[in-house]
């Protein structure tokens, strides 16, 4: 655990003592902030203009219209964002020839990945932490956004980065170009965004190719084959999907051991690859 740790804190350091981390936290905290104040200020503009109005004005709530989309935001900008995170963690190793001291050195492969995975956390951290004042604002505004779903929220929102975090160190260990390292995050992190909205189409589609195949026999029996099967496994691979619950302030362990499996799967295979190459 020591040399864990220590892997971890050299992490840190190198983020916060080079330009890298103000630059993310930075550009996070830009692009967040805007959209929560674009939110908010929609928000404010329609209880003034239907606060008179009591069937309207109890339709206006801040958790369903400022909070629940400042979740959804945060995702998107994690998805550009992490990939810079992770781009350096392994790759840099690799085309530096640090790595061969570093396993050279009493630690193990698991050691090694576990260290950086827990330095790119504290960053990751640190960048929603500061987000956490945005609902504070929000509260010393006089419109008080219930804290039970906005902490589940967050919660979601972690566990969301933690499994891009793995994922990004993954295809780090696969190269020693840190750009190929961000843009190949970028693009299975963007798949498995988008994967459940051909959920709904693969379904529809199959389902046509079915009632094709069979003359019409399975839509006229109304018969359920294969159709919603595929769509609902397509949605259990999707990372928005398994962060929608969270968004609403539902906390449902189904989503946790997902994102919890996709972390684990991915530090296992970084650790894998690492293994076959220090023998190499």
């Amino acid at each position: 655990m020591r040399n864990t740790l220590a892997i971890a804190w050299r992490e840190i350091q190198a983020y916060f003592t080079s330009p890298l981390a103000y630059v993310v936290i930075g550009v996070f905290l830009a692009l967040s902030g805007y959209f929560f104040w674009a939110g908010l200020l929609r928000f404010s503009e329609l209880c003034l203009r239907y606060g008179n109005n009591p069937y309207i004005s109890q339709q206006l709530n801040v958790n369903d219209m400022v909070i629940r989309p400042h979740f959804g935001t945060m995702g998107i900008i994690f998805l550009l964002m992490i990939p810079v995170i992770t781009m350096r963690l392994l790759a840099e190793e690799r085309r530096t020839g640090t790595a061969e001291l570093l396993f050279t050195c009493p630690v193990t492969s698991g050691q090694v990945v576990l260290g950086k995975y827990l330095g790119a956390s504290v960053l990751l951290l640190v960048m929603i932490a500061v987000t956490l004042t945005y609902p504070l604002l929000v509260a010393g505004g006089g419109t008080a956004p219930d804290m039970g779903p906005t902490l589940i929220g967050y919660l979601g929102i972690l566990l969301m980065g933690l499994s891009f975090l793995g994922i990004g160190l993954l295809i780090s260990s696969l190269t020693e170009n840190q750009v190929v390292a961000a843009v190949g995050a970028f693009g299975v992190l963007l798949i498995l965004w988008v994967i459940n909205w051909v959920a709904s189409s693969a379904t529809a589609t199959l389902a046509s190719i079915i009632n094709n195949f069979t003359n019409g026999l399975w839509d006229t029996l109304g018969l359920p084959l294969g159709g919603p099967t595929l769509g609902d496994l397509i949605n259990q691979l999707s990372i928005t999907w398994h962060s929608q619950d969270f968004q609403k302030g539902l906390l449902d362990t189904q989503h946790i051991v997902f994102y919890a499996s996709v972390v684990f799967l991915s530090l296992f295979v970084t650790q894998r690859v690492i293994e076959s190459r220090r023998w190499r």
